[in-house]
């Protein structure tokens, strides 16, 4: 995504991987509850200052769309917050010939359980409910653009902070399937390219070991390549179990096998008499369910959770069959 060479092939540095993450065109819609059109958006470029937003003056739907695909020329990648799932599938809809559809997505609802694993999480993200972000008025796509890049740049400094094989190994893990936002990311943060398959394999067996059961670690690892974002969560909440911190109810719903694997490493005893965890650290009556799944119960329904999270293909259909059947109304709104 990301090209961090220079003529001298020098390692960036802090101020240069800054500079490179801001050539990002931030995106938010507004869409109708009734028939789930977009009724309103903001795209802000960061590193010009410009800013496109529709509702605004008499300029069309079609002609707004066009102007927000003008500001998208050159970007380096797309940014929004629950971008992939909703933002991105309603933009397809609408007009799948724009060109900002090509390029690379980063979305901070998704990087934000890797930046933030522990109690308490990001400010502005409520991920005690369903990830979206704490605005301070509603229906305002431009503020919740800029609102996303405040919590990108948040993000950033804390994962400059991770454990190097912790980075690497979500490096890994979180570009498998064609992810190259998120690959932009981490080799501007770690500057350095995607890790390779050893490397992950190393990267992701040292913050296992002695953290998690043997046997079980050989399972999960069998099939690595397979596990992507799910393992990348159970890794961020591994890394501050013990604290007063539970696996967001968010992460649990659309990614319901990082529970299973954290059930897995941590919670499920192997016969292995030779594995130190479930022999000799485990503890004898540990309630997982207490740590990372009460919150669930208590505070969200499968209702809500799935009002606002869906697979793309289920979201972009139902968006198309929409964009179909009549013109936009200036219904009840949802973002």
């Amino acid at each position: 995504m990301v090209n961090t060479s220079s003529p001298k092939n020098r390692a960036p540095q802090a101020g240069d991987s800054e500079r490179l993450l801001r050539r990002c065109l931030s995106l938010d819609l507004e869409v109708t509850v009734e028939d789930k059109r977009i009724r309103a958006f903001a795209g802000v470029r960061p590193d010009t200052g410009e800013r496109v937003t529709f509702p605004a003056g008499r300029r069309s739907f079609d002609a707004a769309l066009d102007k927000l695909d003008g500001l998208a020329e050159g970007a380096q990648f797309l940014l929004g917050h629950n971008l992939i799932a909703f933002d991105l599938p309603h933009l397809r809809a609408a007009n799948p010939n724009l060109r900002l559809l090509r390029l690379p997505a980063v979305d901070t609802l998704m990087l934000n359980p890797l930046a933030y694993p522990r109690n308490p999480y990001h400010h502005l993200v409520k991920h005690y409910q369903d990830g979206q972000l704490v605005r301070g008025r509603i229906n305002d796509p431009e503020l919740d653009a800029r609102l996303t890049l405040e919590v990108f740049a948040n993000q950033q400094r804390k994962l400059r902070e991770t454990n190097p094989d912790l980075l690497t190994a979500w490096h890994w893990l979180t570009s498998i399937d064609a992810g190259a936002g998120f690959d932009g990311v981490f080799e501007v943060l770690r500057r350095s390219p995607r890790p390779s398959d050893a490397e992950a394999v190393h990267a992701i067996h040292s913050r296992l070991d002695g953290n998690a059961c043997t046997t079980h670690t050989r399972e999960v690892m069998a099939d690595v390549s397979r596990r992507g974002w799910p393992l990348a969560y159970a890794l961020a909440w591994l890394s501050v179990s013990g604290s007063n911190s539970v696996m967001p109810p968010r992460v649990r719903y659309q990614f319901p096998e990082a529970g299973r694997l954290v059930r897995l490493l941590r919670d499920i005893a192997c016969t292995n008499s030779a594995c130190s965890w479930c022999r000799e650290i485990r503890p004898p009556q540990r309630r997982e369910g207490h740590h990372v799944c009460g919150i669930l119960r208590r505070g969200c329904n499968g209702r809500m959770m799935s009002d606002r999270i869906a697979s793309s293909s289920n979201v972009t259909q139902a968006i198309r069959d929409s964009y179909a059947k009549r013109p936009p109304r200036l219904a009840g709104v949802t973002s």
